[in-house]
């Protein structure tokens, strides 16, 4: 059995689980021309918890509503969240009160549960990376305690990070307009491939310790899950046959098949991604025979018009011609190429390099080179190669770099 290779999230902390905390150890390369990629180089994985912080203090507001259905409507995914329970803090003129920072657009002020109908319990992380941090975290009505629900909250390090914060919120709203206008309309009740963002909630440091005094920052709220597809493929690989994708055949085309309808979505909004790796993919319901994937982490993602360079990105998940030439853009080509990754990692169990990271140097030959599946072990190999449908899928992707269309007609 192959060794678990050194795999940390990079970039954003939301590329963790919301269910372990990984540790966020990476090297950002600064020369051959890899000032935007990101290797991965730990597998520490801590179980670090912390002890639950502060109820919100915010005082109840003396308006009176019906607050049984509140949450219940935050959880549907079609109607809109009740009026009252939106808002911006708001700062009465004569107070020494924070001044909540202030959002770059109407639509975000929008999204923001009000503190004076909401407050929230912070339990335990589950992991930290350079912009942000992911808690545990209950969210209940002041009104009605016994409706609470868990969510993980997406934390920023400083004030300075709101905006990726704002950048990422922005494109979840945009998939949620999707959601509700187009997705039902074209895939009737199939469940919606990317992660469910509730809203956005200030914090202070009477809530969260890591925050300064002076600061009120906005927090994203998001679905929390299982776990993720690393840990999902490093558990079922130990219980599938050897000649057989590392997750189980049913299960790999299953996420082939999730992974289309993303980049379908993706090309309809003429958006990438610009991140697709394994840690970025949820799994829920992953204990039984048909598991749901669920697509995170947006803080690369764009409307392709909207990128003018090249994002931070995971190496390993790199295609070729981005490393070439520091120049070109990423499009639902190079998207597409880093879902074939995924695929091929959920085949052989192994992610794409594993083995050759311990220099990365070395390794940005490897993958400019794109020798990917040149350097699979022979057990690794037999993974692929045992389902002959399997194996086609992977090199069309990654040896022939096909189309979405090509693949569709595959899948139909």
């Amino acid at each position: 059995m192959s060794q678990t290779p050194p795999y940390t999230p990079v970039c954003e902390v939301s590329s963790a689980t919301f269910e372990d905390t990984k540790s966020s150890s990476s090297t950002t390369m600064s020369c051959l021309g890899t000032d935007s990629i990101t290797v991965d180089t730990t597998n520490a994985s801590t179980t670090g918890t912390t002890e639950p912080y502060y109820n919100s203090p915010t005082s109840p507001s003396s308006q009176k509503f019906d607050s049984s259905h509140v949450l219940s409507n935050i959880l549907d995914t079609r109607p809109q969240i009740p009026k009252h329970c939106i808002g911006v803090p708001k700062t009465p003129s004569g107070t020494k009160l924070l001044t909540p920072y202030k959002l770059k657009s109407k639509s975000l002020e929008n999204f923001v549960l009000s503190s004076a109908v909401f407050e929230i319990k912070l339990d335990r992380l589950l992991g930290k990376g350079s912009n942000s941090y992911v808690h545990l975290a209950t969210l209940s009505t002041r009104e009605a305690k016994n409706m609470a629900m868990q969510f993980a909250i997406k934390i920023p390090t400083a004030k300075n990070k709101v905006k990726l914060i704002e950048k990422e919120t922005e494109f979840l709203l945009l998939l949620k307009n999707y959601r509700d206008n187009m997705w039902y309309r074209k895939y009737g009740d199939k469940p919606f491939p990317f992660v469910d963002a509730y809203g956005l909630y200030y914090l202070d440091k009477t809530q969260f310790p890591m925050i300064k005094k002076t600061d009120l920052l906005p927090c994203l709220l998001l679905k929390n899950s299982d776990t993720d597809l690393f840990k999902f493929i490093n558990e079922r690989r130990e219980i599938t046959d050897a000649s057989e994708p590392a997750i189980g055949l049913t299960n790999w085309f299953c996420l082939f098949t999730f992974l289309l309808n993303v980049l379908q979505v993706l090309r309809d909004l003429e958006a990438v991604h610009c991140d697709i790796k394994t840690d970025n993919i949820l799994v829920e319901n992953a204990s039984t025979s048909e598991p749901v994937f669920k697509l995170i982490d947006f803080t690369s993602s764009a409307k392709i018009t909207e990128i003018h360079e090249q994002p931070e990105m995971t190496l390993q998940f790199t295609p070729p011609e981005l490393l070439k030439d520091q120049n070109k853009l990423p499009s639902f080509s190079t998207d597409l190429y880093s879902a074939g990754l995924v695929l091929l990692h959920a085949a052989t169990g192994s992610a794409p390099y594993h083995g050759y990271d311990y220099d990365p140097y070395y390794l940005i030959t490897l993958v400019k080179e794109g020798k990917v599946l040149e350097l699979l072990t022979r057990e690794e190999s037999n993974r692929m190669t045992g389902n002959p449908q399997v194996h086609k899928i992977l090199r069309l992707i990654l040896v022939k770099r096909c189309t979405l269309e090509e693949l569709l007609s595959l899948n139909t």
